[in-house]
C-alpha cells in the first residue's frame, strides 16, 4: 500500500478515488443535503459530489481567459462546497474518512487558484494559508511555482513568503538536512544522526508499539554505541537494519544506498523454502541452473560449507523485519537466504530425492533469458477456474481480470482464487476482483492513524477512519462457490484483499496463515544515500479483528511436507478444488 509522509500525503491527495459512481447534479442546496441522513458508506457519496462540483467549476476558473462572472461563479460553487463539508453530518463523516477529509485541501487550492487567475492576489493568498493549515507538503511548491494559474503571484512578496514558508516546512519533516552523499566510511556525527532519525521517526508514527516488550528508548540507547564502532559504510547500515528489525514489523524497514544494493540484494533466480524443518528448491527461472541439475525438489544441505539452518539463523534473521513467525520463516529462507555480494558465488551441498549429495557453485548474477511466473496464472480443471493472481503490481492486472471473468471465468460452476504467493502492491487491482464476486457494497479495512502524544507525552491521541464501502462491479457478477488459497507469503495488499473476502463470507479460506502485516508506510531518507520507512497505519477488520502481527487464518489449513515439495504436488489446490467439486 504504501506512499510518502502518510500524514501529509493521505490527507491532500487530490487524485481520483476508484470509487467512483456516476456523476451527479451540481452541487445545490447544500443545507439539504447536509441534512440528509448520514452513514458511513456515505462518505464516498460526498466525496463524489464534490469532486463533481471540482470539475465544473475547474472548467469555469481553468477556461483560457475566464470572464470575471465565470470566475465568480466557480468561487460560489467551490465554497458551496466547503459548507456542505463544515455541515455536522458530513464533517463527522469527514472525521472518519480520508479522502473525504482531504476534500476540504483541495477545495482551498482551487478556491486560491480561482481568485489567482483574477489577479486578486490577497485573496489568493489567504486561501492558500488556509489550505496549508490543512497540512502540505514540499514538492506542492513547484507545482504553486510552475502552474499557470498562479502566473499573476509570481514576484509578489506575499506569495514568495508562503512558497519560502512551505519549502521550510518540507525540509523539516522530510528531514532534509539527513540527507547527505554516499562515502565508505561516514563521520560519527552521520553515524549518529541516522540512528536518531530512525528512533524519532518509529516515536512519532509508528503504531504497533503495543506489539512490543522492550523499551524502545532503550533500544536506541543500547544501539549508540554499536553503530558508532561500525568501520564502514556496509556495516553500519547493517547494524541500522537490526535496529529496525527490533520493532518486528514487515513494513518498517532500513534500505541501504543504491551504491551498496548490489552487495546486499543480488541472488541467483530461484526460490528456496523451509519445509518441515528442511530446505528445498521451490523454483527455478534460469535454463542455465536447470541444464546443470539444480531442479525443484532438491534439498539444500549446506551454503558455504555451513549447515543451511544455521547459516540463516547467523547470516539472515538478523537483519529481517517481520511481523509474524511465518513472516520471518519467508523472510529468513526465501527471500533473504541467498542474497549477498555480486560478485560472491555460493558453494550449495544439494541432496536429490534418492539421498545422493552434490556439490555446485552458483553465481549470484550474470543470468540471462529468465523465466519468472506471470502475474496473473489462469487455468479451468475440469468445471472449476482457478485464477493465480501473483502481484498486485500492475494496473494492467486489471484489464487481464476483467477479461477473463467475462470470458473464461464466468463459464465455470466453481473458482479457486490463488495468491499465496502474493506480495502485495494497489489495494485497488485486489478489490477490483472483490467487486465481480458480490452485488452489494462491501466494507475495506478500519484504520487510524498517531494524531499526536499530549502535552506531558503520556497520552496517545489517534485519528480514526471508518471502514470504506466500495460498490460491486455492477457489470459482472460472479455468484458461484469461491476459494480462497492464503500462505505466509499473501501478505500487504493481499492481506487487505483476505480481510475484505473474509469478512464478507464469501468462501473459504485453505492453505497456511498469512503474513500478518500491512499499513501505511511514512519513508524518509538517511544519512549515506540510504532510506527508510516505517508504518503509520493500523489496519484491522472492519468491526476491529486485529490481524497485523497474527496472520489471517485460514479456515482449513493444509501445510506442505517434503512428500508433496518431491512428488510436485500442490496437496492445498487440491483440496481447494475438491472443496469445489
Amino acid at each position: 500500500m504504501r506512499w510518502h509522509d502518510f500524514v501529509y500525503l493521505a490527507t491532500i491527495t487530490s487524485q481520483p478515488c476508484f470509487m467512483k459512481n456516476k456523476p451527479l447534479p451540481l452541487l445545490a442546496g447544500c443545507l439539504l443535503l447536509a441534512s440528509l441522513a448520514a452513514r458511513p458508506q456515505d462518505a464516498m457519496k460526498y466525496y463524489d459530489r464534490i469532486q463533481n462540483t471540482r470539475d465544473k467549476a475547474s472548467d469555469l476558473w481553468g477556461k483560457k481567459d475566464p470572464t470575471p462572472q465565470e470566475a465568480a461563479q466557480s468561487i460560489r460553487m467551490l465554497k458551496g462546497a466547503v459548507n456542505l463539508l463544515d455541515s455536522v453530518p458530513v464533517a463527522e463523516l469527514a472525521n472518519g474518512n480520508i479522502y473525504l477529509k482531504a476534500r476540504r485541501h483541495d477545495l482551498y487550492m482551487d478556491i486560491a487558484s480561482a481568485y489567482a487567475v483574477q489577479n486578486k492576489k490577497d485573496s489568493a493568498i489567504y486561501w492558500l494559508y488556509q489550505m496549508y493549515d490543512q497540512g502540505s507538503y514540499s514538492s506542492m511548491v513547484s507545482y504553486l511555482e510552475k502552474d499557470s494559474s498562479f502566473m499573476n503571484l509570481r514576484g509578489d512578496p506575499k506569495f514568495t513568503a508562503f512558497t519560502d514558508l512551505m519549502k521550510r516546512t518540507g525540509d523539516l519533516y522530510k528531514g532534509t538536512a539527513f540527507k547527505t552523499a554516499f562515502k565508505e566510511n561516514l563521520t560519527d556525527a552521520e553515524k549518529a544522526e541516522g540512528l536518531s532519525l530512525l528512533w524519532m521517526q518509529a516515536r512519532a508514527n509508528f503504531v504497533y508499539f503495543d506489539h512490543l516488550k522492550d523499551d524502545w528508548n532503550k533500544t536506541y540507547m543500547d544501539y549508540m554505541p554499536l553503530v558508532l564502532n561500525t568501520r564502514s559504510t556496509p556495516e553500519y547500515y547493517k547494524v541500522l537494519m537490526q535496529f529496525y528489525a527490533q520493532l518486528h514489523d514487515g513494513h518498517t524497514n532500513v534500505y541501504p544506498p543504491k551504491e551498496l544494493q548490489p552487495d546486499f540484494y543480488s541472488r541467483p533466480p530461484m526460490r528456496t523454502e523451509l519445509i518441515e524443518g528442511r530446505v528445498f528448491v521451490s523454483q527455478v527461472f534460469s535454463d542455465s541452473l536447470m541444464k546443470a541439475g539444480i531442479i525443484p525438489g532438491l534439498e539444500i544441505v549446506s551454503i558455504d560449507s555451513e549447515p543451511v539452518v544455521s547459516y540463516a539463523e547467523k547470516n539472515v534473521k538478523p537483519y529481517q523485519s517481520s511481523s509474524t513467525p511465518q513472516d520471518m520463516e519467508v523472510r529468513e529462507f526465501t527471500y533473504g537466504l541467498l542474497s549477498g555480494p555480486a560478485k560472491k558465488p555460493i558453494t550449495f551441498e544439494f541432496k536429490d530425492r534418492n539421498g545422493k549429495t552434490f556439490t555446485r557453485v552458483v553465481a549470484r548474477t550474470g543470468y540471462h533469458g529468465l523465466k519468472y511466473p506471470n502475474s496473473v496464472v489462469y487455468q479451468t480443471i475440469g468445471d472449476v477456474g482457478c485464477l493465480q493472481v501473483n502481484d498486485f503490481e500492475s494496473r494492467s492486472t486489471n484489464k487481464i481480470i476483467d477479461s477473463l471473468f467475462k470470458n473464461e471465468i464466468s463459464k465455470t460452476k466453481g473458482l479457486v482464487i490463488d495468491i499465496r504467493y502474493n506480495g502485495g502492491g494497489d489495494d485497488g487491482i485486489g478489490f477490483n476482483i472483490i467487486r465481480k464476486l458480490t452485488d452489494k457494497p462491501f466494507a475495506l479495512s478500519a484504520s487510524k492513524v498517531i494524531k499526536h502524544y499530549g502535552r506531558l507525552g503520556d497520552e496517545l491521541w489517534w485519528d480514526e477512519n471508518q471502514p470504506e464501502h466500495w460498490p460491486a462491479d455492477g457489470k459482472i457478477y460472479y455468484d458461484k462457490p469461491v476459494v480462497l488459497l492464503i500462505g505466509p507469503r499473501t501478505f500487504s495488499a493481499a492481506e487487505d484483499f483476505t480481510v475484505v473476502f473474509d469478512y464478507m463470507k464469501r468462501g473459504k479460506m485453505v492453505g497456511m496463515p498469512t503474513g500478518g502485516s500491512t499499513g501505511q508506510p511514512i519513508s524518509f531518507d538517511l544519512p549515506g544515500g540510504g532510506s527508510a520507512r516505517v508504518c503509520g497505519k493500523k489496519d484491522t477488520y472492519p468491526d476491529g479483528k486485529e490481524f497485523v502481527g497474527i496472520g489471517i487464518m485460514p479456515d482449513v489449513t493444509v501445510k506442505k511436507t517434503v512428500k508433496d515439495e518431491q512428488a510436485g504436488v500442490d496437496a492445498a489446490k487440491d483440496k481447494a478444488i475438491a472443496m469445489l467439486k
